[in-house]
């Protein structure tokens, strides 16, 4: 399979910490992210995070699955780019 990059829609919780656990836990695996935003959304307790990926479907299922099992993560989306 050959690699692409992904965009992850991750909604979190506003609260700190909750970026760094997130990073980490890509980062920590092995895996590159390409660009990351974060901002506020119209709710104040919940952030959006982008976070472009370089990897394989394959990978990028086993973040998704990682993201969605972490306490302050509420949603995550992804497509390809």
């Amino acid at each position: 399979m050959s690699e692409q990059i992904h965009r992850l829609n991750c909604y979190v919780e506003n609260k700190p910490g909750v970026l760094a656990r997130i990073v980490g836990l890509i980062s920590g695996r092995g895996y590159n992210i390409q660009t990351l935003n974060v901002g506020p959304t119209e709710d104040g307790s919940v952030s959006r995070m982008k976070i472009d990926i370089l990897g394989t479907a394959k990978v990028v299922e086993q973040i998704i699955h990682q993201l969605r099992n972490q306490v302050n993560v509420i949603e995550v989306t992804s497509r390809k780019m």
